[in-house]
């Protein structure tokens, strides 16, 4: 008479292993009978659906069932246990991170992974690796956790590699972000504050003007020679074609106003209403000016130029 079983061996995730057969039985209800074959430095369990004897087609489908089953519970062990063992072991081996690099990353990568909004969803990653799990229970009773993660499973290391470097790159532009805003933030100290108070107001077409706090235009005080090429990015210059050849006109847009605002360096900076529509300036002024920034949401200045 046909045993139908699977044997699960493990070096490193023997409580992982044991706590989710017992839930399987327990919480799922599925009707195996667990044996410790093995309980040293290489821990062997058999599983045996105890409830299936025969050669019947029917027991087989059974069978096939139940090891869907336990393809969900050993993807949860790799998920648990596993997957941030291998997040590390790319970093430090393939990109020479660690410490605290290595874990910022690796949280990163993690929180990636498991974001819904991605179009990698857990659930998908769960489905992928199940799936490939099943497949290795069709033809074979005993499944080697370590060994088929080494050796099998390719489409879900992939994706992880894919998230890994996804994170890693993200990680560099945060560090250069920060590196940029200190330099800022020095240059920003070393200057001789020329107004008390300035007020920045940007109109819909990205027109600028500035105002000290008499409420006096000083456009020429703080854009001086960059006034002509301030304007030519904007939307309106370029759509006059003032602009045509040069860089993004964003980030030159961004980068004439940042300088401007620092040669200043006025001791309080008040932005009106424009923060939705220059995010990236925004989230570097406000870094670099620190608690000296405030946001208007509506004023006589905001009126005036809307």
């Amino acid at each position: 008479m046909q045993e139908y079983y699977v044997e699960v061996r493990t070096a490193n995730y023997k409580e992982y292993l044991y706590s989710k057969l017992s839930d399987l039985r327990s919480k799922e209800g599925l009707p195996i009978d667990i044996y410790e074959l093995k309980n040293d430095a290489q821990y062997l369990v058999r599983c045996v659906y105890s409830t299936l004897k025969g050669r019947r087609e029917q027991d087989r489908l059974i069978a096939r069932i139940y090891n869907y089953y336990f393809a969900r519970a050993l993807a949860e062990i790799i998920f648990q246990g596993w997957e941030g063992v291998f997040i590390e072991k790319i970093l430090r081996k393939e990109y020479r991170m660690t410490g605290s690099d290595a874990e910022e990353i690796s949280g990163k990568a993690w929180r990636n992974l498991n974001r819904e909004d991605q179009t990698y969803l857990p659930e998908t990653r769960k489905h992928v690796l199940v799936k490939s799990i099943l497949e290795f229970l069709d033809s074979h009773d005993r499944f080697d956790i370590e060994g088929f993660m080494n050796f099998r499973a390719d489409l879900y290391k992939k994706e992880l590699r894919k998230q890994i470097a996804r994170a890693v790159n993200e990680y560099t532009l945060e560090q250069e972000h920060d590196s940029f805003v200190q330099i800022l933030k020095r240059f920003l100290a070393s200057q001789h504050s020329v107004y008390k108070t300035m007020h920045l107001v940007i109109k819909a077409q990205g027109e600028v003007n500035f105002f000290d706090d008499k409420g006096r235009n000083i456009n020429y005080e703080c854009l001086g020679q960059n006034a002509p090429l301030l304007y030519e990015a904007t939307p309106k210059g370029l759509s006059e074609g003032k602009a045509e050849g040069k860089i993004s006109n964003v980030e030159l847009y961004e980068d004439f106003l940042i300088s401007s605002i620092l040669k200043c360096a006025p001791r309080r900076l008040i932005v009106h209403a424009v923060a939705e529509q220059h995010p990236a300036m925004i989230r570097i002024i406000q870094q670099v000016f620190e608690e000296k920034v405030t946001y208007c949401e509506g004023c006589l200045f905001c009126q005036e130029f809307d």
